[in-house]
């Protein structure tokens, strides 16, 4: 796949000094669009963990091109689906009988396909329609042969400390409990309850007589996905009221319950025309420690000097308990992440109720910037992969919204 990729681009390469200025653009999205539809392709039948970073990667705005974008998303509900009778084989494994003996109605064909599942439509004998989740075979030992394939391949990486073996066990324990849908379905159920506050989150329900490791079935959630939704051109109120909301929720979990949602793909997430939230697939949910949620809380929104030696005991005290020592350039890095771009999108000082644009992409690029200069030190902490990767998921949605939200009374709200 990587040599056709460069294949492709060094033939336009070529082809370039032999055309105009617009034949030569025109080109460039051409290429774009077909590497970017043979890397979805490879992805949709290698599922697992590469589909999964296929969907990470279709939600980077501002560091692809929107051709590689627009042909990535369909990794967000889409892949080649199992044959019916595959479909009934593993039900009947799992649950103990085909579906057509458990559901008063069962679609055979899915209506999403996802890396590691695909979902049903369906209706319980008590008539209630149902979403069906049903496990790929051999998925489990797809995602342990790939880790290790990853673990060979990131030696040097990991011998230099840019991938830290940590990261990989974290990224694989991750993965490999989204494979067990009774996890999932435990989920689901402390999310239910912990989320009811918000009025405006909807939550399916588990049906745990039609559930198991390897099949989960859950109330029908309403909404419609991003894209559907903005081709229904809502207006600039709903989108405003809709990102406040996304951040609201975000928080609630993160400082609140000190838990979240961390599968920030669009194919999760389904929204309303009164700016509801449905949340679906909670396979990779992550708990944060009491240290972890006490050490965030007295970072964000810091109200004094960044640069200052009390601002940096509280970086080191942290890294500290963690077993670490905070080196000289992940400080400085920390400092420029925490100066350039969260003050500026969460800005610390109580009289300003200023309201954030997250129409302009600039902040994206920031993010990015700033997050790359941490990485670059080799002083990343595992147990934060997973919250950056949700906040970089909303980020991308918020912008996608172009929604205008008063981020800051939101997290002091939860401070």
């Amino acid at each position: 796949m990587g040599a056709g990729a460069a294949g492709s681009y060094i033939s336009y390469i070529l082809q370039r000094a032999f055309v105009g200025r617009a034949e030569g653009e025109r080109k460039l999205k051409s290429t774009h669009t077909r590497v970017a539809r043979r890397i979805r392709d490879e992805m949709q039948s290698l599922r697992g963990p590469a589909m999964k970073l296929g969907q990470t990667l279709s939600l980077q705005t501002g560091i692809l091109p929107d051709e590689t974008l627009a042909e990535l998303a369909s990794l967000q509900m889409e892949a080649p689906g199992m044959h019916p009778s595959l479909v009934r084989v593993q039900v009947k494994r799992s649950l103990g009988r085909e579906p057509e003996a458990i559901f008063e109605k069962f679609a055979p064909e899915p209506f999403a396909a996802a890396s590691l599942g695909q979902v049903h439509e369906a209706t319980t004998r008590e008539h209630k329609r149902v979403a069906v989740k049903i496990q790929y075979p051999g998925i489990r030992e797809t995602v342990a042969n790939d880790f290790k394939w990853f673990r060979t391949v990131t030696k040097p990486a990991q011998a230099s400390g840019y991938i830290p073996k940590e990261v990989i066990n974290e990224m694989e324990r991750q993965m490999v409990a989204e494979t067990d849908y009774r996890l999932e379905a435990d989920n689901i159920d402390f999310f239910r309850e912990k989320l009811s506050p918000l009025s405006f989150v909807e939550v399916p329900r588990v049906f745990r007589e039609y559930s198991s490791d390897k099949v989960l079935t859950m109330s029908f959630v309403r909404g419609r996905h991003l894209e559907q939704f903005l081709k229904q051109k809502p207006n600039q109120k709903l989108r405003d009221q809709l990102g406040t909301n996304l951040v609201e929720l975000f928080y609630f979990q993160l400082l609140k319950l000190g838990a979240f949602h961390a599968d920030p793909h669009w194919g999760n997430y389904l929204f309303n025309d009164n700016a509801g939230i449905g949340l679906v697939d909670f396979g990779c949910a992550k708990k944060l420690a009491p240290a972890e949620l006490k050490y965030l809380k007295s970072v964000f929104l810091y109200p004094g000097d960044r640069h200052s030696p009390e601002f940096r005991r509280v970086l080191e005290t942290h890294y500290r308990a963690q077993g670490k020592k905070l080196s000289t350039p992940a400080y400085r890095a920390l400092v420029s992440f925490s100066e350039k771009f969260y003050r500026n999108v969460y800005p610390p000082e109580r009289e300003r109720h200023e309201v954030f644009d997250f129409a302009d992409k600039k902040f994206l690029t920031d993010y990015i910037r700033e997050a790359t200069g941490l990485f670059r030190t080799k002083h990343v902490m595992p147990q934060y992969l997973f919250m950056a990767r949700a906040e970089m998921g909303l980020y991308h949605t918020l912008h996608a919204l172009k929604a205008r939200v008063a981020t800051s009374d939101i997290v002091r709200k939860y401070l």
